[in-house]
């Protein structure tokens, strides 16, 4: 299927590894133009560049966007994949995790937002794509940070959504389930070292859990995203699309 993207401008946050990777790779094989941010510099190939940035931090946040103007000028896709806060449950989350996890997984999005969706609205067309987690449908324990503040971004992006789409412009957050990443890994490790399973029971019970019966691939997720950034997928707008595997229970 021809998406009508190729020529585009992504910019993918969070983009040389897991499922932000998979994201940027599979929108330059369809022709997109992509600049990937992250922490570190990665080569990735497929002609992507890789930009160094912090998106914990304001100043670091900046340069992204002064860089990527420079480079693109307007940007027609922007995927907002942001790694995940250290695990805690509510009580024992400090005011400075708190804090901490607001400038990361909030103000990074409505700061990014801030700085392209004007240029998307001048051309009339534009994508905004954000990476939340299944806990904004179903929390999940010990998750405190990012129950919360990955629920705030959705509750934005859907008011965000109402304003925008007479722009041609949609916006749409995609909650991963049990995705083959190193971050469900090292979830996976703190939950064994805490119930004192082994990683054979653990995993066994984890899986169970999951209809599919198996983990989800960076690359499946990734297809998913490359639909919503399509032509056609222009009348799809303001939803949260889980790719879990149908562990969730709920209906939506």
């Amino acid at each position: 299927m021809d998406l009508f993207i190729k020529g585009k401008k992504a910019l993918v946050t969070g983009g040389t590894k897991g499922i932000g990777r998979a994201i940027a790779e599979t929108l330059a094989g369809e022709g997109v133009q992509v600049l990937a941010s992250a922490r570190e510099i990665a080569d990735l190939g497929h002609g992507i560049e890789v930009f160094a940035c912090d998106l914990t931090q304001l100043e670091s946040r900046k340069a992204l966007v002064e860089h990527t103007k420079k480079v693109f000028g307007a940007v027609d896709i922007l995927v907002h994949n942001v790694g995940g806060p250290a695990p805690s449950d509510v009580l024992s989350t400090s005011a400075e995790a708190w804090q901490s996890g607001f400038e990361r997984l909030f103000q990074s999005v409505s700061h990014l937002n801030e700085a392209f969706i004007p240029g998307m609205r001048a051309n009339k067309f534009g994508r905004v794509i954000c990476v939340t987690s299944l806990s904004v449908v179903e929390p999940i324990a010990g998750l405190a940070v990012s129950n919360a503040l990955r629920s705030a971004v959705t509750a934005m992006l859907k008011t965000l959504a109402d304003e925008v789409a007479v722009d041609g412009i949609t916006v749409n957050c995609v909650a991963p389930g049990a995705i083959d990443t190193d971050r469900l890994k090292s979830l996976m490790q703190a939950r064994i070292a805490r119930t004192g399973q082994s990683q054979e029971e653990y995993e066994k019970q984890y899986l169970s859990a999951i209809p599919a019966g198996r983990l989800g691939t960076p690359d499946e997720f990734a297809s998913c995203v490359a639909y919503l950034a399509s032509k056609q997928a222009a009348y799809i707008t303001g939803s949260t699309i889980a790719i879990d595997g149908g562990k969730r229970r709920s209906t939506y």
